[in-house]
């Protein structure tokens, strides 16, 4: 370990799976078409990076890169980069920290902890790591008291932890019929083969901006915590 490393492994250590994890925050009042959201705001992301739960402290500021563009981590280096993307009232955070593949999984706790402190935001997360299988975590919190928390492995039928029903997020986000029907969600679905991800995005579509092509993300390497880097390195680098 290094001054400002709580890694056991190498920088050059190959990550062993993919995966895609994001977490993002709708205060209100913000728009829900693309065209009206502010520019990035610099100041603001490396903010919300600082005080990120995950996050220990920024050790460097790469600049920005295209929020359409690919996240995939090689290296245990790249595992250090974090995106965070603030438009007004809209911010983003990818940040491989967020996912596991044990039964617990740091999102979950994280957008509880952020509910707390933003109870009228809606706050919107999803993060897979494959394997063999794939292992996933969703929230979805909703300023009229809505929740809906979920994780678990898809090649189990037990073993899966479900706080919170898909129909109250349907009906609080509005989520039509029609909608669910092109995505394929049947409420009759069990749990390991319930298209989780596909109602995250009808909610988040329902209240933020998804097209992202012409804007950037800040890009921020970063030391997380150690407790971070102790599920990280077992998520992500341990066989």
């Amino acid at each position: 370990m290094t001054e400002t490393s709580f890694w056991d492994f190498p920088a050059d250590a190959g990550v062993l799976r993919y995966g895609e994890y994001s977490l993002t925050i709708v205060h209100p009042g913000s728009p829900t078409e693309a065209v009206d959201l502010p520019a990035r705001d610099r100041v603001a992301a490396r903010r919300f990076a600082e005080s990120f739960g995950t996050i220990d402290t920024i050790l460097e500021d790469l600049g920005t890169v295209p929020a359409t563009d690919d996240v995939a981590a090689g290296t245990r280096a790249d595992l250090e980069l974090v995106r965070v993307g603030c438009w007004g009232g809209v911010v983003e955070i990818i940040d491989p920290a967020l996912g596991h593949t044990a039964d617990d999984f740091p999102v979950l706790e994280l957008t509880e902890e952020l509910h707390k402190n933003l109870p009228d935001a809606v706050i919107i997360a999803a993060c897979t790591i494959d394997d063999s299988t794939t292992h996933g975590a969703w929230a979805i919190f909703h300023p009229s008291g809505t929740k809906l928390l979920a994780s678990g492995r898809h090649d189990q039928e037990d073993d899966w932890y479900v706080e919170g029903e898909p129909q109250a997020v349907i009906d609080a986000f509005g989520i039509t019929g029609e909608a669910l029907a092109q995505e394929g969600i049947h409420l009759d679905e069990p749990d390991h083969t319930f298209p989780w991800d596909a109602l995250t995005q009808l909610a988040l579509e329902r209240v933020a901006p998804l097209n992202h092509d012409g804007r950037a993300m800040s890009v921020f390497r970063v030391r997380h915590t150690e407790d971070a880097t102790s599920i990280m390195q077992e998520a992500w680098l341990e066989e």
